[in-house]
């Protein structure tokens, strides 16, 4: 399943089968076609009617909801697995998201976070963020896999797992001509040639290319107390 195909993430997502999936930020649904063979219900939101409409062309099966992912249309404690991939470097402010995340995941339920992560030095995550912003206006800030944490844990969250996916890439496969403009490319290339190192990515020249390190962190997570909340309601 394209980017996602290497990282196991169904089976440490540990939804069971027959569960609900939702994925906030969803765009064209790609993430979740991950889970078609376990879920009976899989719920793309996002807030671009665009995204929903190419997500309803590629999977007519999707439940298709537009909305924020701050405000999230959704019965609490109705979810098992609450997802959001590859969008919260688009969010300056993922707080109020993973917040919603958490009311609708069930007491049983869980929220998965599927990032990519800068390194843990402030300089090279400055400099990651700027060659990304530059690559896409609307990224962000890339964020070191320590402010993941503090960020799943500060909206009320408790770990159950994480794992960090590292691969190599190519440059000429990360930035395109059709999908990008020439312009832009020209210059994100120019960036790379001369910050490339200090952006922790670990740019190497490559003939007429450049290979680069790319990090990705998938976080497990469920309701702090979930579990204590479950045994006073159920006794001892």
């Amino acid at each position: 399943m394209g980017r996602f195909g290497a990282m196991d993430v169904v089976s440490f997502s540990r939804v069971s089968p027959g569960g609900s999936v939702v994925e906030v930020g969803a765009g064209t649904g790609n993430f979740l076609a991950l889970f078609n063979e376990v879920s009976a219900r899989r719920i793309a939101v996002d807030i671009t009617k665009g995204m929903l409409d190419e997500a309803r062309r590629r999977d007519p099966s999707l439940e298709l909801i537009q909305a924020d992912g701050a405000a999230l249309p959704l019965r609490s404690g109705s979810v098992d697995l609450v997802a959001s991939a590859q969008a919260f470097h688009h969010i300056y402010q993922p707080q109020p998201v993973l917040m919603e995340m958490r009311r609708v995941a069930g007491a049983d339920g869980r929220v998965l976070i599927v990032d990519q992560i800068a390194t843990e030095r402030y300089e090279e995550m400055a400099f990651m963020t700027e060659v990304e912003a530059l690559r896409d206006p609307s990224h962000a800030a890339s964020r070191p896999a320590s402010a993941m944490r503090m960020l799943v844990l500060s909206a009320g969250l408790e770990i159950v797992d994480e794992r960090i996916h590292e691969d190599r890439s190519r440059f000429s496969s990360w930035m395109w001509p059709g999908e990008f403009p020439e312009e832009r490319i020209a210059r994100v290339r120019e960036f790379v040639a001369k910050f490339g190192p200090e952006t922790g990515m670990e740019f190497v020249p490559d003939g007429d290319d450049f290979t680069f390190t790319r990090r990705r962190i998938m976080i497990l997570a469920r309701r702090a107390g979930a579990r204590r909340e479950a045994q006073t309601v159920g006794g001892p």
